[in-house]
């Protein structure tokens, strides 16, 4: 039977609109775009979960500012009060701030920590259908109004049921409302979340993050974030693994970080990968490619160690492997009268399979 143009049209329409619906916004992360399957979906909402110190904030300012580059446009919600010029000056998302530019998209932040207020203001930015992506940051600090109104009848039920504990049911209430709004504009919500101390009667104290099972079951994805053990140092020529927090009177640098999916509609649960951030500015780019040419073959390992086409030797450990490549780009950008950035020189050097 031969469909009537009617049909065809509506069909068309309906074809266009689920594009549109189902669009991946990459992060430009590499380590994040494969654990998200490709990169956060309009409309979903996305739940990274990690302790404290592992660089939420960084990474989440770094996502912004990947996307305000493409034209994207994003609304932060800084629960925390934590954000501050020097961090978005450091991470590059700055020039983004209120940016009036048609060439590039816009950061906007909103510092607020109260449900009924946040709520409010997301409805309006929801609204005007501006924003492609939200992010709070974090869930843990959204408090009721109950705590931010110091006149305000502080009775011992509303501190103990309307707070950010495991059963808080304003979260819940907060978390169901957007869930379905995202959906119903098309927006992709980021959730930062992190780990609490919860007390089980057969398993004692384990680490559980803010939210009853509303909040696990409304995120479409949720990540884990992880901190090695080991101590990374970065000093002007080469990196190293230390276990000690201070080298030559300075701080750490880097932190080794596991990302594993807990839940996800794309990929497989248990999927994990490693990247590394540097403290202040984000994930570093260099070990992060390096890292995403381990994953996918392109840089070859044998146990513990890496092979290079363009050296007879092995490489013991990753970073022994980009101090090589990091040195080799610096000789291929000082003999370039073009001269080529660290990461373009990464990305033309040829790899080979090891010897058997």
């Amino acid at each position: 039977m031969s469909k009537s143009k009617e049909l065809q049209k509506l069909i068309s329409e309906l074809e266009n609109d689920n594009k549109e619906k189902h669009k991946i916004l990459p992060t430009d992360i590499k380590s994040m775009d494969f654990i998200l399957g490709g990169g956060i979906e309009l409309g979903s909402k996305v739940q990274v979960v990690a302790e404290s110190s592992c660089g939420k904030s960084t990474i989440a300012l770094q996502i912004s500012k990947n996307l305000c580059k493409k034209n994207y446009n994003v609304l932060y919600v800084d629960t925390e009060n934590s954000i501050t010029k020097v961090m978005l000056n450091a991470v590059g998302v700055a020039e983004y701030y209120n940016n009036e530019s048609d060439s590039s998209g816009e950061f906007v932040l909103l510092k607020e920590s109260d449900f009924n207020t946040v709520s409010d203001k997301l409805d309006i930015c929801l609204k005007s259908k501006y924003f492609h992506l939200i992010i709070i940051d974090s869930l843990a600090s959204l408090v009721s109004n109950c705590y931010t109104d110091i006149y305000s009848a502080k009775d011992v039920k509303s501190l103990t049921n309307n707070n950010t504990n495991f059963e808080s049911r304003p979260l819940n209430l907060f978390i169901n409302k957007y869930s379905n709004l995202a959906n119903k504009y098309n927006v992709a919500i980021l959730y930062i979340n992190q780990f609490r101390n919860k007390v089980d009667p057969k398993n004692g104290t384990i680490l559980k993050e803010y939210g009853n099972k509303i909040v696990k079951y409304n995120s479409d994805i949720i990540v884990r974030i992880k901190k090695d053990k080991d101590y990374i140092y970065q000093d002007d020529n080469d990196i190293y693994i230390t276990d000690a927090k201070v080298v030559g009177g300075k701080p750490q640098t880097h932190a080794k970080l596991i990302l594993s999916l807990e839940k996800s509609n794309k990929m497989l649960s248990e999927t994990s990968t490693n990247t590394y951030l540097k403290y202040g500015y984000g994930i570093d780019e260099i070990l992060d490619d390096t890292s995403d040419k381990v994953r996918n073959g392109t840089i070859k390992k044998n146990g513990k160690y890496y092979y290079l086409q363009d050296s007879n030797e092995k490489y013991d450990g990753f970073i022994s492997l980009v101090n090589n490549i990091t040195l080799t780009n610096k000789k291929t950008k000082l003999s370039n009268e073009d001269t080529v950035s660290l990461e373009d020189g990464l990305l033309n050097i040829d790899f080979i399979t090891p010897n058997s």
